[in-house]
């Protein structure tokens, strides 16, 4: 049983292109640094001809990449929208977070939360349940400044930070979250 005194849900935000899965890729790192284990879905960028692409998913757990989205093409001129989705990533990505609930990490990591997840109830919204019931000890989501409080409203069962990302903040962020979410563990 997780020590609700312990549990903590830190909330990434910014705007697109703010550097949010940068800031989550560094509290990956700090966190594994200081011996916790990481899993759930971290979502790089994927960049060819100095753009981006697409947009990969990263299983924490075992390494493995796959291409979870790509860029539109354009169509008479106008984009369709950012991004196609692949659903079969998608359910692979969700198995990925159901495993890793299952056998809860030191951290899970959700990059992002958004709009497919939030308005659409697709993408990667099956991991909300368990994370609004608090049955995860600590939880790093990146999530889009405008569907911040939307998933707040959401997820109310923990301890709850917001670390919004921009200019000032990018450097230092990622240290700060990973001291917030381990600050009373027992070493």
């Amino acid at each position: 049983m997780i020590n609700r005194k312990e549990a903590r849900l830190a909330l990434l935000t910014g705007e697109i292109g703010a550097g949010k899965t940068t800031a989550a890729g560094r509290c990956i790192e700090l966190a594994r640094a200081r011996g916790y284990n990481c899993a759930g879905i971290w979502a790089p960028a994927r960049v060819g001809g100095g753009q981006k692409t697409g947009i990969e998913a990263v299983n924490l757990g075992s390494g493995e990449r796959r291409l979870l989205a790509r860029r539109r093409e354009k169509k008479r001129g106008r984009p369709l929208g950012r991004y196609v989705f692949d659903p079969a990533v998608l359910a692979w990505a969700n198995e990925a977070l159901k495993a890793a609930i299952a056998a809860p990490p030191d951290l899970l990591v959700v990059d992002e939360i958004g709009p497919l997840e939030l308005e659409q109830g697709g993408g990667l919204a099956p991991v909300l349940g368990p994370l609004a019931e608090g049955r995860l000890p600590r939880a790093l989501i990146v999530v889009r400044s405008r569907m911040l409080k939307t998933l707040r409203a959401r997820l109310s069962a923990l301890p709850t930070a917001v670390f919004s990302l921009n200019a000032e903040t990018r450097d230092s962020a990622p240290e700060q979250i990973v001291e917030w979410l381990f600050k009373f563990v027992a070493e």
